[in-house]
């Protein structure tokens, strides 16, 4: 019996790894199915009662809501607002709303209940004044002229760069003109050329267009999200899966700001911008369970 130890121990060995390769594969799975199952959030009780008790009273406006008012851009009575996580960003967020854009629908009011000190939200036509600002703002939306977020700096810099080209005295000779652009692009590395506000359109991929294309726009440098996939409960028919909710694309695109500009490791400082979404995400979810009524009271 002694002799069969060995054989039986090294077999439930073997077996154990093959369970826990399972296991593992299983995990990694579902995290690809589901990529907002291990964000750092902060207590979603507060929002597990709030659905339970159906909608509320908006202290500003008093019109009847569920969570928060997508009017006003606060949460609504029974959501206190204490317990609401307040995230910090690292730039601040202009998002410009298409008028036709159905308020209720929009995950933009996310961003502006989570990090109010940093985001604002502007309904077309008004779109601030970025001429002045071109080589410090840019804009997310996919197109041939999209850069990743990683080249940010890089074009902000040769921004910088064509601006002193254009100051430049014009009688100076070619190679003394060239030796001070050169010279111009490495004090613009010196100096402070990071990214300080980045910009959004919040409406539907088919209304983009007459915003994308207004002329306030144009100058901007535009970054695409080349690599994330939506998990947006609202998907649009005959749109690839990379094309994102405005709340999904305002994540997403600061942590890969977090890792690729700022160069520090992400330890999830903005999962919490997604508090509301993956609480409502998961609601939907458990929705289309069979036999699940109690979670059909959605957030309209």
């Amino acid at each position: 019996m002694s002799l069969n130890t060995p054989i039986f121990l090294k077999e439930r060995e073997e077996d154990n790894s093959k369970f826990e390769e399972i296991q593992q594969s299983q995990t990694t799975s579902i995290a690809a199915e589901d990529p907002l199952q291990n964000l750092c959030l902060a207590s979603q009780e507060v929002l597990q009662k709030a659905q339970q008790n159906g909608r509320s009273r908006c202290l500003k406006c008093g019109g009847s809501r569920m969570f928060y008012c997508y009017t006003c851009y606060v949460p609504v009575e029974n959501v206190p607002i204490e317990h609401i996580p307040c995230v910090k960003l690292p730039l601040e967020i202009d998002i410009i709303k298409h008028p036709n854009e159905t308020d209720g629908k929009s995950t933009a009011v996310h961003a502006k209940l989570l990090a109010p000190e940093f985001v604002n939200i502007y309904t077309y036509p008004c779109i601030p004044e970025y001429e002045e600002k071109d080589h410090e703002v840019a804009l997310v939306f996919p197109g041939p002229k999209s850069v990743s977020v990683k080249d940010i700096s890089f074009h902000l810099q040769k921004r910088i760069q064509n601006v002193r080209s254009k100051n430049d005295d014009p009688d100076k000779p070619s190679i003394k003109r060239k030796k001070t652009e050169e010279q111009g692009l490495n004090d613009s590395k010196c100096e402070d050329t990071t990214l300080k506000k980045i910009v959004f359109i919040d409406s539907t991929w088919n209304q983009t267009n007459k915003i994308f294309t207004d002329e306030r726009l144009q100058g901007l440098l535009q970054v695409e999200l080349k690599t994330r996939k939506t998990c947006f409960w609202r998907h649009q028919k005959g749109k690839p899966d990379t094309f994102l909710s405005t709340i999904e694309a305002i994540y997403y695109f600061l942590v890969d700001y977090h890792t690729d500009i700022l160069k520090e490791k992400y330890k999830g400082q903005y999962d919490n911008l997604l508090f509301f979404y993956s609480f409502m995400h998961q609601l939907i979810k458990n929705a289309k369970c069979p036999g699940n009524k109690e979670t059909r009271k959605l957030t309209r």
